[in-house]
């Protein structure tokens, strides 16, 4: 009776797997046990993974199929348990049939929910970059689904029709907003619905809002000077000229939101009137121009110190240089 009691509590706890797992997460390479030395294929034989955890590690991991990159998880705690017992880490739960006691691996623990979070941000803006770098794509727009053959002729459709946003209304790409991604269990309705300052009243009405609309060109600034062009192009001939920096150059070996650190990086060194090439910071302007003048330092300093995740954010708002990255043409 009692073996009967301990495979019911077993099988009530056990590691459950979707059938329709999501391989896409999950990396074809070999993990090593959270505490021994198997290893598995997670990609492969997942279920054997958990069943093994179970079985003999009495280890649960919760919503395991909703865990972005599994490998770069099991590995992280796996080097946790190397310098930590596993029963000052995780909370562990006692079943009274069978006196066992199970480690449950959840979000309750801050630093696994933390731990899941950055994983699926991270894997979010690896598919975002994969998406952007793919060709085989039809352009349409946004808004209202129209395709065209030629970017230049959609992106004028775009802008004529003021189509520069998707349809709010449609659900389906949802997936694709970070600020979903951001906080947990938020969308980004429950998030707009927090700040409603700069809503526009229902009763408005809309043509009469917007009648004496008049659409002007972005104003695009160059990153070392207060020099302003409306291309994107032509600002980067500026730079090259005026300040020996030729953007496509620099960045030639930079992924795009590698691009986006750079710019909001030398954006706020500029700001502060310190160097990007060597940090020197300087009382005035003038004096940060004549120095980067006099050292020959407009250029990028390593990697490091720019691609940082506090540079995924702008340094001035509405900064039209990020959004016309993709524009700028090769010398």
């Amino acid at each position: 009776m009692d073996f009967m009691k301990s495979e019911r509590a077993k099988e009530s706890f056990g590691p459950l797997v979707f059938e329709e797992n999501r391989c896409d997460l999950l990396q074809n390479v070999d993990t090593r046990c959270l505490l021994c030395e198997d290893e598995f294929n997670l990609q492969i034989s997942l279920p054997m993974f958990l069943a093994h955890i179970f079985d003999v590690h009495n280890i649960v991991i919760e919503d395991v199929q909703n865990i972005a990159n599994l490998h770069d998880y099991i590995s992280y705690w796996q080097q946790k348990f190397k310098n930590t017992p596993i029963e000052q880490i995780i909370p562990s739960i006692t079943f009274d049939s069978t006196n066992q006691k199970y480690f449950l691996m959840s979000n309750l623990l801050k630093e696994d929910k933390e731990l899941r979070h950055n994983l699926k941000l991270e894997y979010a803006l690896k598919v975002q970059e994969y998406e952007r770098n793919d060709k085989s794509f039809i352009r349409f727009c946004l808004m209202c689904k129209l395709c065209y053959e030629d970017r230049h002729v959609l992106k004028e459709h775009m802008r004529k029709k003021l189509h520069k946003r998707i349809n709010p209304e449609n659900e389906e790409y949802d997936r694709f907003y970070i600020v979903n991604y951001l906080e947990p269990n938020k969308s980004w309705k429950t998030i707009q619905k927090e700040d409603d300052r700069y809503a526009i009243s229902r009763e408005v009405n809309a043509d009469e809002e917007y009648s004496d609309w008049n659409e002007k060109e972005d104003q695009i600034i160059c990153l070392f000077c207060k020099a302003k062009e409306t291309d994107i192009n032509v600002i980067c001939q500026h730079m090259e000229a005026e300040h020996g920096f030729s953007f496509t150059d620099v960045t030639k070996d930079l992924d795009f939101f590698q691009k986006v650190k750079l710019i909001n990086y030398i954006r706020k060194q500029i700001h502060e009137n310190r160097c990007s090439y060597c940090q020197l910071k300087f009382e005035t302007f003038d004096d940060l121009e004549k120095h980067l003048t006099g050292e020959n330092h407009y250029k990028i300093p390593h990697l490091k110190t720019f691609d940082q995740p506090e540079f995924y954010f702008p340094t001035y708002e509405n900064d039209a240089f990020l959004y016309l990255i993709d524009d700028v043409e090769d010398n």
